[in-house]
């Protein structure tokens, strides 16, 4: 498993509490790290030894309200952003992936309206990542799991442990299926679209870290052979927004 970044890493409890600012908390790779009611108490620091891409994915116990996300983006991100990476605002969303120095970086979560709940974070350098074998739930980032076509793949409201592979050959073609506890209005799918699969509002599928397919199912044919790094996650289509759970089913047609 790639590791080019040092953080908590023992058992223990469950959680990794975070700190405060002149006494932050190491971030932990192995436990969910805490989101505290209290902004001063989410202080966490970050040391990375390679120039990496991190992956940042919280789960809010009060879901967050449209209307926050829309707040924040009205103005700049970086001056209002709910996750602030060495002080300056990244996103307005649940969820970040951005590229960073080696070095020790500051990471600070305050949300509105009192909210809290963890965040779950990983870290890829060179494009590492170890490959491993299918057993129907996902990866995360850095270990990306088989895609299982005997077994339903685990659709995870936890977005960093949504990510997949599949290796073939050139011009094999993939379809995938998603089934998710709650239904996606179509204006929802219609939004991602006008984004070009990129902005705030992308859901479905994306292969490679890529632009998100603004779709439930996919068909996906290999432009040439190789791993592919599928990642999927579903936001709840209300007023308040949350990751939806639920699987997709594999299937695949082999080049001729």
């Amino acid at each position: 498993m790639p590791d080019n970044s040092s953080g908590t890493v023992d058992s223990g409890s469950e959680f990794n509490p975070g700190g405060t600012p002149s006494n932050p908390s190491e971030v932990s790779f192995a436990k969910k790290n805490e989101i505290n009611v209290d902004a001063f108490e989410n202080y966490f620091t970050l040391n990375l030894e390679k120039d990496s891409k991190v992956y940042i994915s919280a789960l809010l116990e009060l879901g967050m309200k449209t209307l926050d996300k829309t707040r924040c983006r009205s103005s700049t991100v970086e001056d209002s952003g709910f996750i602030r990476v060495d002080s300056i605002g990244v996103a307005c969303d649940h969820r970040v992936v951005l590229d960073l120095k080696a070095g020790e970086h500051s990471i600070h979560f305050e949300y509105p309206r009192s909210n809290y709940g963890y965040f779950t974070i990983d870290t890829v350098s060179n494009n590492q990542r170890t490959i491993l074998a299918e057993n129907g739930f996902g990866g995360i980032p850095s270990t990306p799991r088989k895609i299982s076509f005997t077994q339903n793949n685990e659709i995870n409201q936890d977005l960093n442990n949504n990510y997949f592979v599949y290796e073939g050959k050139a011009g094999d073609k993939l379809f995938l299926n998603s089934y998710l506890q709650e239904s996606i209005p179509a204006l929802m799918l219609t939004r991602c679209r006008s984004g070009a699969g990129e902005d705030t509002s992308a859901i479905g599928f994306s292969i490679n870290d890529g632009a998100y397919s603004c779709t439930e199912n996919l068909e996906y044919e290999l432009p040439e052979d190789g791993a592919y790094l599928f990642h999927v996650f579903y936001m709840a289509p209300s007023d308040v927004t949350y990751p939806i759970p639920g699987y997709f089913r594999a299937d695949i047609q082999y080049a001729q």
